[in-house]
């Protein structure tokens, strides 16, 4: 028996709509630590998705068949299938795109927070 699997993107868009109607708040600093611990994931996800790509581009397995049949075996399982590897690996990369729209939101609040009230003070600050 298989378990479903949940669908995740589904989940951090409807926590990003959560934060939008106010349901949710996340504080800054722990925003920010999850946004961070989010850049370097990607990043790593990124380098073992070149990788993979990279597994798929090996020429030369020699004359056997054997060695061919491998080969073609690993590149099925490195790229160019909708289960493969380098898919697989964007589909995880989406997803933290997804948590880490969450996690800028509060950035991006914050500094359209500090603009407006910059402006609403110069407003009131009278000419020299």
């Amino acid at each position: 028996m298989t378990e479903a699997r949940p669908d995740l993107i589904t989940h951090w868009q409807e926590l990003n709509a959560q934060a939008d109607a106010g349901s949710i708040t996340i504080p800054v600093e722990v925003a920010a630590k999850c946004d961070a611990a989010c850049v370097a994931y990607i990043a790593h996800l990124n380098d073992m998705k070149r990788k993979a790509i990279r597994l798929g581009e090996f020429q030369e397995w020699g004359d056997l068949k054997s060695a061919q049949d491998l080969q073609a075996r690993f590149g099925r399982l490195a790229t160019g299938t909708d289960r493969s590897l380098d898919v697989i690996l964007q589909q995880h990369i989406d997803v933290i795109e997804s948590m880490r729209m969450l996690f800028r939101r509060y950035f991006d609040e914050t500094l359209d927070t500090d603009a407006q009230t910059s402006a609403n003070i110069t407003a009131l600050t009278p000419p020299k």
